[in-house]
């Protein structure tokens, strides 16, 4: 995603900040140019990332989302009737640089300097601490911050890395020549590696009539190698007699010989193949001779006792609990207790969430979930990543549920899953109802589908309410998250909610909720086992009326007073999708 000449120059600064290290860790240093290059050549300002923690509000760049280049100087005057623009320079400043005026009202001025003067006279090249003066298209103000955004001798050196054919790292190789009248010509080439490789004209040599073969003639064609990998060590020419073979024989020649070297070295790092031990229609799930004559079951994904007993009175099925709660509360192992008491003192099922993103400094906490699942024996345990099933496997005997993390889009995927010993498993919310169709008609664990609910676009380790609202000390946070809701608007006013977990992760969900309810019948056809609801963002007023609009749906089909006087958009607010059920991913 970046272009060559910001590789040439990173790549170039670390392979030097690496050699200073080893030839002296004590005083190792990097060159104050160096830091200046990596700023010029692309920055939205420098981050430690994760590497010493969690970064706050330095862990990214909120003020713009390209390069912001390296300040050169300020405005210390402005022309208007010549619309020039004179700088106070910080730092050089060349013919072909392109700045960017930071204007205090209006945005951004971008002008790329194709003239400039300096006390009056034209110059190509201007010092630091030097007043420069730029024809600029539109006003800027004294004070005015400028910025230099592309440096025109700095991307002249990065090309040269790799724009010279001396930038090539190239191989010696030793080139063994023979000829004599009525052979071919051999050209015999060896590697510093060993590698080898050899070819002969298809032409038979010939006794010269004007011009002979010479050791001469025969290097100026061997030693051309400037688009190959390779140069030239040593040329042994072997030349019996006075003989003609003519320039397009030696060089296809040489081209072959040239070939077999490449493919020699490129040998060991060819992969054997993969043993055949099954077929692409094994890895297919069979289709299901008997269709599904059942009511699909009502799923309410929550996160505290209360929206348990809310979803459970109102039609729950099963409901899942626990995993990432949002507003940051820590579900304790009493909650586990009686939301899974209360689901069984009605006679419904539970199932237990895993965290979607496990931490190796969480595993602790973890395996001590799963003890307290074990001991309550759910009708599954929720996994959301492929290390997490594992982990189960290992720990636990309880039936495995996938959720829609896992990314479950195709019948191979849900094949391999359920013959990898899950029970259930959410199809991913990117497929559309034909889709949908497909899968449920085949043989595979029960298949859920997503029907309702704010769905999360994104998880982060970085938290934006922690970071701007949390207080100047990022190691202690003052909750803001908790007090207030909070949303991220994008370009075209699109509010998405921001949720954070109790392991202070930021949940941006998606800005419009997820509603299936007019399609509830024919969801009921496709033959699906689970529809589910995400209410973990929802209010508990709403998790008792979605789910109880939901089972009545389920319960009475295309009866349904709603459906049938086509009032089922009464049901619905206005910032409400379809999902991926109608128009898919493309």
């Amino acid at each position: 995603m970046k272009r060559p000449e910001y590789v040439a120059v990173v790549v170039d600064a670390y392979r030097r900040a690496l050699d200073s290290y080893l030839i002296n860790c004590d005083q190792y240093d990097v060159k104050e140019q160096d830091q200046k290059d990596l700023a010029q050549i692309f920055n939205r300002d420098f981050t430690t990332a994760h590497l010493y923690g969690k970064n706050g509000r330095m862990m990214m760049s909120d003020r713009r989302p390209n390069n912001r280049g390296v300040r050169v100087g300020r405005v210390i005057d402005y022309q208007h009737n010549g619309k020039i623009a004179v700088i106070k320079l910080d730092e050089p400043l060349v013919v072909g640089d392109i700045i960017e005026f930071w204007v205090k009202v209006g945005g951004r001025v971008n002008v790329t300097v194709h003239t400039m003067t300096v006390d009056g006279i034209t110059v190509t090249e201007a010092q630091a601490h030097t007043a420069v003066a730029i024809p600029i298209g539109s006003p800027v103000r004294v004070n005015d911050r400028v910025f230099k955004v592309f440096d025109a001798k700095l991307m002249e050196r990065a090309r040269a890395y790799f724009s010279r054919a001396e930038a090539v790292r190239r191989i010696p190789v030793d080139i063994a020549v023979t000829v004599a009248e009525g052979k071919p010509l051999v050209i015999s080439i060896k590697d510093s590696e060993g590698f080898t490789g050899q070819a002969e004209t298809t032409f038979i040599a010939e006794k010269a009539v004007k011009r002979p073969l010479t050791s001469e003639s025969v290097a100026k064609q061997i030693e051309r190698l400037g688009t190959t990998i390779f140069s030239l060590n040593a040329l042994d020419c072997q030349i019996e007699g006075e003989v003609m073979v003519p320039v397009s024989e030696i060089n296809d020649a040489r081209r072959r010989a040239i070939e077999k070297v490449e493919t020699a070295r490129l040998a060991r790092f060819v992969r054997a193949s993969l043993p055949k031990t099954k077929s692409i229609s094994e890895l297919v799930p069979q289709v299901r001779t008997v269709p599904s004559s059942s009511k699909p079951k009502l799923v309410v994904n929550i996160d505290s006792i209360d929206k348990v007993k809310a979803a459970v009175d109102n039609g729950a099925d099963i409901v899942m609990f626990g995993g990432e709660c949002f507003g940051k509360r820590s579900l304790s192992d009493e909650d586990y207790r009686q939301a899974a008491a209360y689901a069984r003192q009605h006679g419904r099922k539970i199932i237990f969430n895993m965290p979607r993103l496990v931490q190796q400094g969480q595993l602790a906490e973890v395996k001590e979930n799963i003890r307290l699942f074990n001991e309550l024996n759910p009708e599954a345990i929720s996994v959301g990543n492929i290390g997490t099933i594992q982990l189960l496997q290992e720990l636990s005997t309880v039936p495995l549920h996938g959720d829609y993390p896992l990314n479950i889009y195709n019948s191979i995927t849900a094949n391999y899953l359920t013959n990898l010993g899950l029970t259930s498993m959410t199809l991913s919310p990117e497929l559309t109802f034909g889709q949908v169709e497909d899968l449920a008609g085949k043989k595979l664990a029960q298949l859920e589908c997503l029907v309702h609910g704010h769905l999360t676009l994104m998880i982060s380790e970085y938290c934006m309410l922690g970071s701007f609202l949390g207080g100047p000390d990022s190691r202690k946070c003052n909750h803001a998250c908790q007090r207030n809701q909070y949303w991220l608007k994008d370009r075209k006013d699109e509010l998405f909610p921001i949720a954070t977990d109790q392991f202070c992760r930021m949940h941006v969900l998606n800005g419009k909720e997820l509603s299936m309810l007019p399609h509830v019948p024919r969801l009921m056809r496709t033959g699906i086992s689970r529809l589910r609801f995400e209410a973990k963002y929802s209010s508990l007023k709403e998790v008792a009326r979605i789910t109880g609009l939901y089972r009545a749906l389920i319960d009475l089909g295309e009866n349904h007073p709603l459906l049938m006087e086509d009032k089922i958009a009464s049901a619905e607010h206005d910032n409400i999708t379809r999902g991926h059920y109608f128009r898919g991913i493309l």
